[in-house]
Formats: structure tokens, C-alpha cells, sequence
């Protein structure tokens, strides 16, 4: 039986800091992995430190455990975000290589080739030869891993952000113009653009915003007359989605790749509204399962909702949820588990 040590981060619900899109995909990876019968799958939290100097002590904390970790395992399976991949990612992976270790690493996010392709000559080879070396590399958007084929790589495999499949799903014949924010709240994930689509909106629709508030920019209690709720558990996110009929993301952050709401709101049939940016309209297609809009436009998210209507939310919700089998955590989690015994 195979033994594999993955490398990341999981959700601590006592911290807000550490509830996203990345830390909640690896926690479902995890556990998944946990229930296969072919390999044995050991944890180890990269972060544990989530104040200013924190990661810095957690990296180099890695550096020197993880000689002493690697060498009962098969595979070191690495889940990180972009600031791991060129900070100690390409030490990490020195290690494994010293210790003769297969490996397969996980971008996640849709920006790297982006970060990637500005930087020096010399630190795009110090990552070619590192990072780049592993066995599979898992890219969450089909434009990075074009971009990537296109470098001359040959071991890149798209591997999307996915989610368990849902039991229950939303009532799509009783469309109630219910509409739901579920992110971070911060500015560059549009909730400026939100706020001013929410004083135009009739008196008939509900906007309601959820999520880890930035408050730096924002007040909680300033922003409950935009419809802000709070923040949420991960086991509340898809009860509090049925309550509604789609969700909305205005978002330009610049490391957006597939947002994991996304696809639960799909698991249960739920149409999205959100921008063109990054590679968002590879997951979210015009007109089918959601309604895709330009960046940085109230009006635009106003229309977009607007366009909604009791004949035309069954056949979004329908197509939502049909796309949402390419998304499907199990069909994630049976390719790892082949490469992991391959």
C-alpha cells in the first residue's frame, strides 16, 4: 500500500484567516484521500502561525522537519498557494528529490503563468529545475496549463477545483429573485460594485452578502444595510445557499482561478453571476449555467440580476447542475489516488 504525505493547509472554523477557497479544496482532498482502501495518507499543516511574521516561522519550520519526515513515504503530495511556490516550494521539493521521492504538486489559483512569465530569466530556471521537476503538476484552469504545454512541459494535468456532490437541491420551479454573495468581503472581490447594485435593485429582490469581512475597508455593522449576514461556517454554506436562488460574484482579484462556490452552487443547481476575469467563463458559460458580466460595473450586476426571470431559471438551474459533473470531488480524488498507485 502506498504512502503518501500531503503537504497544506485546512480550515481552522476559530480563524477566520484561515477559511478560503484553497484551504477548504485541500481539506476535502484530504478527506477523501483518507477513505480510499489502495494508499495510507498522512497530514502535515504547512501553517499554523497566521499573524504578520507567522508564515516565515512556519516555512522554515517545514525546511528542517522535512528531511525527517519524507523518508517513510512514497509520494509527497504538495497543495499550495503561490506565495509557497517561490518561497520554500522549490526547497521542499529539492528535499524529496534528494530522497528519491515521487511527487506531485498542486497550484492552486489561476495566476502563476501570470506571476510566472514576469519574472527574471534566472528565477523562471530556478523553477523549472525545481517546482517544474515534480511528477504531475495539478493546475486548477485550463489556461494555465495550455500556457504551461506551451513552455515545454509535459507533465501538467488539469485537475479544477471540485466539491462533493450534493443531496439536495434547490427548488428551481419557485424562483423568488433571492440573490447571495458567499466570498470574501473584500474589495477586490467586488462587494463595492454590490453595494452600489443593491440601492438600485426594486424593493422585491434579496442581495444578502456572507463572508470573512476585510476590515480594513469595511464595518460589519455599516454594511448589514447592504445585506451583510456574517461569516460562515464551511459545513453552512450549502444549507444557507438553498435559501437562495443565485449567487453572485462581481469579482477582479488577481488570483482568482475556479472559486470552490462556484462549484457547490452548481451541486445543487444554482446559476452564477460573475465577471469575465481570469478564467472564470471556462466554468461559467453565458446564457447556459450563468451570466457572465464586465468588471468593476453596478450596472452590469443590476442587469444581470434583472435578467432572471421565472421562465428562463429552470433551464439555467438545469445546466448548472449538468455542468457540474465536471466538478465532481469524487472524479478528483479517483485520479489522485491513480497517480498516487501509478
Amino acid at each position: 500500500m502506498k504512502k503518501i504525505l500531503l503537504l497544506g493547509n485546512i480550515p481552522n472554523p476559530n480563524n477566520t484567516k484561515t477559511i478560503g477557497g484553497a484551504n477548504t479544496y485541500t481539506f476535502e482532498i484530504l478527506r477523501g484521500l483518507s477513505k480510499t482502501s489502495s494508499i495510507t495518507v498522512d497530514f502535515y499543516q504547512i501553517r499554523h502561525r497566521w499573524n504578520k511574521f507567522g508564515q516565515i516561522i512556519d516555512y522554515l519550520l517545514l525546511f528542517f522537519k522535512l528531511p525527517f519526515k519524507i523518508y517513510k513515504y512514497d509520494y509527497i503530495s504538495i497543495h499550495a498557494t503561490w506565495d509557497f511556490h517561490i518561497t520554500i516550494g522549490p526547497i521542499a521539493v529539492l528535499i524529496s528529490k534528494l530522497f528519491k521521492k515521487k511527487i506531485v504538486y498542486h497550484f492552486f489559483g489561476g495566476r502563476f503563468h501570470k506571476i510566472y512569465n514576469s519574472y527574471p530569466k534566472v528565477f523562471r530556471w530556478w523553477l523549472n529545475k525545481t517546482i517544474f521537476k515534480s511528477d504531475k503538476i495539478l493546475v486548477e484552469t485550463l489556461e494555465m496549463k495550455y500556457f504551461f504545454e506551451n513552455q515545454g512541459l509535459k507533465n501538467m494535468v488539469w485537475f479544477p477545483n471540485s466539491r462533493k456532490s450534493s443531496k439536495n437541491k434547490i427548488q428551481a420551479k419557485n424562483y423568488q429573485k433571492r440573490f447571495v454573495f458567499v466570498s470574501r468581503v473584500t474589495p477586490t472581490k467586488g462587494v463595492d460594485y454590490l453595494k452600489e447594485a443593491s440601492s438600485l435593485l426594486s424593493k422585491d429582490y434579496t442581495l444578502e452578502i456572507y463572508g470573512p469581512l476585510n476590515d480594513s475597508y469595511y464595518n460589519s455593522e455599516s454594511l448589514k444595510e447592504y445585506g451583510y449576514k456574517g461569516n460562515l461556517k464551511p459545513s453552512k454554506v450549502l444549507d444557507t445557499l438553498l435559501n437562495f436562488d443565485v449567487l453572485i460574484l462581481p469579482t477582479f482579484h488577481p488570483g482568482e482561478g475556479y472559486p470552490g462556490i462556484f462549484i457547490e452552487a452548481m451541486s445543487i443547481g444554482m446559476p452564477v453571476i460573475c465577471t469575465n476575469w481570469n478564467s472564470l467563463p471556462e466554468i461559467i458559460k453565458h446564457n447556459k449555467n450563468g451570466i457572465v458580466i464586465p468588471i468593476k460595473s453596478s450596472k452590469a450586476i443590476v442587469e444581470a440580476i434583472e435578467y432572471f426571470n421565472e421562465e428562463n431559471y429552470n433551464d439555467f438551474s438545469k445546466t448548472a447542475l449538468r455542468m457540474f459533473k465536471k466538478f465532481n470531488l469524487e472524479t478528483r480524488i479517483s485520479e489522485l489516488e491513480q497517480f498516487y498507485n501509478g
